[in-house]
């Protein structure tokens, strides 16, 4: 079998790059180029005919793989894109769980917790903490906070006379 070359495709030597589709198909684009079936040329008798190849399919089908190629990445972008958004999500609420375990806060309240930054977050949290911090129990009076008060005065003085004697 014969070795194929190229029609109007420039010599070059052994060492030299291959050239470009665009060199190839004389500055065209590729696609721009009529497919051109080779001319069948006679064989004489008793030698086997030549194979002819179609390049139109060889270039369809380079140009399907490549579509499918270029989709396959637009969607790997997307998934690296959702997963991107997803981590993002995730380091935020984290940063709301820690600062809301620093200031003391309940679980529950930790989402609730607004901002973006750790800064914005630790500001809100301590906003949040002096809210919901309890409040020092005051009492009804006396010693013991949670005693019934006393309203009566002759009872309060008995009460007095009876630790102090």
């Amino acid at each position: 079998m014969s070795e194929q070359t190229l029609v109007n495709a420039p010599e070059q030597s052994p060492g030299a790059p291959a050239p470009t589709p665009t060199e190839v198909f004389g500055g065209k684009e590729p696609a721009a180029v009529p497919a051109e079936p080779p001319a069948a040329e006679p064989t004489p008798a008793g030698e086997p005919a030549e194979v002819t190849v179609d390049y139109r399919a060889l270039y369809e089908k380079a140009q399907a793989e490549a579509r499918a190629l270029a989709d396959a990445a637009k969607a790997a972008d997307a998934e690296v894109a959702s997963f991107k958004s997803r981590l993002a999500e995730m380091e935020v609420s984290v940063l709301r769980h820690q600062e809301a375990a620093r200031v003391n806060l309940p679980a529950d309240l930790a989402a609730r917790l607004k901002g973006e930054t750790a800064a914005e977050i630790a500001a809100d949290a301590r906003k949040l903490a002096a809210l919901v911090a309890p409040k020092p129990v005051t009492g009804k009076g006396g010693l013991e906070p949670d005693a019934p008060a006393e309203h009566d005065p002759e009872a309060i003085t008995r009460r007095i006379r009876a630790i102090s004697f």
